[in-house]
């Protein structure tokens, strides 16, 4: 058995189709049907049947399937790490990002690395912190986006900004016409709070008094993201704090929203890089944090 073979059962699998299946493999479809015989005959299994309304992937195939797609993914990391280590250009970059992160600072970062790294391929993961850093130990991401500082053995933080949250309200809010309100004026008894996958509840928790945060809202009221959240909010139902970056998109797809600023220095996150230590990209990842740094946001601090 050789990693052709697995290549061409899965791509069987996905076509349900030898022709597509041989195309995509660039072989015959003689070729191929003859390999996945031998194949079969050498397992002692049956992984396709072949019917008159098609392939079907029997039962012992489909599990053997599932095993084939892990060693090639497990066989195209041998050789992302080589090309890494040769070019670091030559391999995509993954980068993981928070979901309170993600959708806001995209364009952005796609941006940025465009300008100092051009040739680079990015893949993106949006996943929450504890996953990113279960994603950091098996390499599924090469750098992660998320709110620190931290400080983990092995592992590098780059800090790029600074990002205030806001206190995002109804229209017709008492503080919805307010440009700035003290920290001591949040309603923390009103308080909506994302799930607790996102690092964004924990920080919100600890910045306001525990035992009052939320306790005049529903406890079956949950949102996974800001934009769910603003529909609770623009109907009347509490408030919430938000990261810069992700204000002008709420607004514009709920304008019912508004978005208060807070005077205290304390209601923000920090945004960094996190890298392995002797990561091959690092000195690609340093000048795309340049970057990133020279051309800040509206509204963010640059930090080093």
């Amino acid at each position: 058995m050789n990693l052709r073979d697995l290549e061409y059962v899965t791509a069987i699998d996905r076509y349900r189709n030898f022709g597509r299946a041989a195309e995509s493999c660039h072989v015959s479809q003689p070729a191929l049907s003859a390999q996945v015989k031998k194949l079969e005959e050498r397992l002692g299994v049956e992984l396709f049947a072949r019917t008159n309304a098609g392939v079907l992937t029997t039962d012992a195939g489909s599990r053997i399937v599932v095993t084939a797609k892990d060693v090639l993914r497990h066989a195209q990391r041998i050789v992302d790490t080589a090309a890494e280590y040769h070019d670091p250009l030559a391999a995509p970059l993954r980068v993981g990002i928070i979901p309170t992160l993600a959708p806001f600072i995209l364009p952005f970062l796609t941006d940025s690395v465009g300008a100092v790294a051009g040739a680079l391929e990015l893949i993106y993961r949006e996943r929450p912190t504890q996953a990113l850093w279960e994603e950091l130990d098996t390499r599924t991401v090469d750098v992660a986006l998320i709110s620190g500082p931290v400080e983990v053995t092995g592992y590098n933080f780059t800090p790029l900004f600074r990002e205030p949250f806001m206190l995002m309200v109804s229209k017709n809010h008492r503080l919805a016409d307010a440009n700035m309100i003290d920290a001591s004026d949040i309603p923390e008894e009103e308080m909506l709070l994302l799930t607790r996958e996102h690092c964004l509840r924990a920080e919100a928790t600890a910045l306001c008094r525990k035992e009052s945060i939320g306790i005049d809202m529903d406890g079956e009221i949950l949102a996974t993201n800001f934009l769910t959240m603003s529909h609770y909010i623009s109907s009347g139902k509490g408030c919430s704090l938000v990261p810069t970056l992700a204000c002008s998109v709420i607004e514009r797809a709920n304008p019912g929203t508004r978005f208060v600023k807070i005077n205290d220095h304390e209601y923000g996150r920090d945004i960094g890089f996190v890298s392995r230590q002797g990561c091959p990209r690092e000195k690609i990842l340093m000048k795309v944090c340049e970057a990133m740094r020279a051309d800040c946001p509206q509204g963010l601090r640059s930090l080093r």
